[in-house]
């Protein structure tokens, strides 16, 4: 499974994440720092990558490009969520789903639990 960490998320989360065994990359590392949600979106679908954000911009699959069918988790979390919870979130979440459960849907973060819903069924 490939993994976008948006630049929203800690700078420690893509290793960490690739340290589980997933392929991830992190915005900022492949020149994207600064760009419109349409091109971290297109990047998304040239690798087949569920992306991780806070922007709920991309969170709204009515936004989503036709082409994307990877899936958002969203991290709906309090803005002053230390870095580090955040990261064990979605480490946790990684680790306790399996990945078809992600795939395709939006999954959203919240403090007490995570919620996935089904948007692209996936081939």
């Amino acid at each position: 499974m490939n993994i976008l960490v948006d630049e929203n998320m800690p700078c420690s989360l893509a290793p960490q994440i690739a340290a589980l065994g997933f392929s991830a990359q992190d915005v900022r590392d492949i020149g994207l720092r600064g760009h419109r949600d349409t091109e971290v979106m297109d990047a998304a679908i040239a690798a087949d990558a569920i992306i991780i954000t806070r922007d709920r911009g991309l969170a709204d699959p009515r936004g989503w490009a036709e082409a994307f069918s990877a899936g958002v988790i969203f991290v709906n979390l309090p803005d002053d969520t230390p870095a580090t919870t955040v990261n064990a979130r979605i480490l946790e979440l990684l680790s306790n789903r399996l990945p078809v459960s992600l795939l395709g849907a939006l999954t959203t973060v919240e403090p007490r639990r995570a919620l996935s819903r089904p948007i692209r069924r996936r081939s």
